[in-house]
């Protein structure tokens, strides 16, 4: 299948997730006019996906390119160590609930072992290579977008730890202090996977910038999907299974849409620096309000 084609049907499968996600939704259909009501979602998702990949088409635009493969086609490397990536953490997570040892620092312990050796093992073994940096943006530009990531960043971040169950408690400096450098540190490996590495490979075999920041983003959301439900499939529960997906279903769109968001800002900027702190933002107000 070319990159088209499975940026389409990628394309189809998130309208698809998107349209059941809001109808599954309980109170969302009703006794009265159900045709009517399963009909105007549809219009709704359709709209919204027109409108986002407009959006996308505009944000992608241009021709400046930051970082360079050097006519290297890594896809398919990068491709098997993010497979690998994805084995070596769901393993070392059945290992540790086999040990009854799955506590949530250890499987971030687990995570970073997987993200940190990987990666490392594909670069010094020189299957995959680090891109070289073939020009800088604007000081204007980057300034701009600067504020417009981390300002944005900051601005869900907020929400997400104002709007969590409960009344939110202020952080203290000792909490700041564990939790920032792990969040960031997090960030920065996962930007390096799949923005760094990944984005840039997709930009060089397909020549699109709208197909390398839609691919990379879709595949930022399904390296998550296998950890949400490696408890259920490990303890054979296809009924926790099913309120799993459910549950996820819209934080699975949701990381799709922060991929794009960093795709464009690394499609415009090529600062791993601004792209890792407005991940690292993102994720601060959701981990600030239910732990690590």
């Amino acid at each position: 299948m070319t990159s088209r084609g499975l940026a389409q049907l990628s394309a189809l499968a998130l309208a698809a997730l998107t349209y059941w996600t809001i109808v599954s939704r309980p109170g969302v259909i009703g006794d009265e006019f159900p045709i009517a009501i399963y009909f105007t979602i549809l219009v709704f998702t359709l709209f919204v996906f027109g409108v986002s990949f407009l959006a996308l088409h505009l944000a992608a635009g241009g021709s400046a390119t930051y970082w360079s493969m050097e006519n290297r086609d890594q896809l398919r490397s990068i491709g098997w160590m993010i497979v690998t990536i994805s084995a070596v953490m769901l393993v070392g997570h059945a290992i540790l609930d086999r040990l009854d040892r799955a506590a949530p620092l250890v499987l971030r312990a687990n995570f970073f072992v997987a993200m940190t050796l990987v990666p490392a093992a594909f670069i010094v073994s020189g299957r995959v290579r680090w891109p070289s940096r073939s020009a800088r943006p604007g000081r204007f530009a980057l300034l701009l977008l600067c504020l417009v990531g981390l300002g944005a960043a900051a601005a869900w971040s907020w929400m997400a730890w104002s709007s969590a169950p409960g009344e939110p408690a202020i952080p203290s400096p000792g909490r700041l202090l564990f939790v920032v450098p792990v969040v960031i540190l997090a960030a920065t490996l996962e930007e390096i996977v799949f923005r760094v590495l990944l984005q840039t490979a997709l930009l060089e075999r397909t020549g699109s910038r709208f197909l390398a920041v839609f691919l990379s983003s879709v595949a930022f959301g399904l390296m998550h999907v296998p950890g949400q439900f490696a408890e259920p499939v490990m303890h054979a529960d296809w009924t926790l299974l099913q309120l799993v997906a459910h549950d996820y279903a819209p934080g699975f769109l949701l990381q799709i849409a922060f991929g794009l968001l960093l795709g464009v800002l690394w499609l415009r900027t090529g600062s791993l620096v601004l792209i890792s702190g407005v991940h690292a933002l993102l994720n601060m107000g959701g981990v600030l309000a239910t732990g690590l």
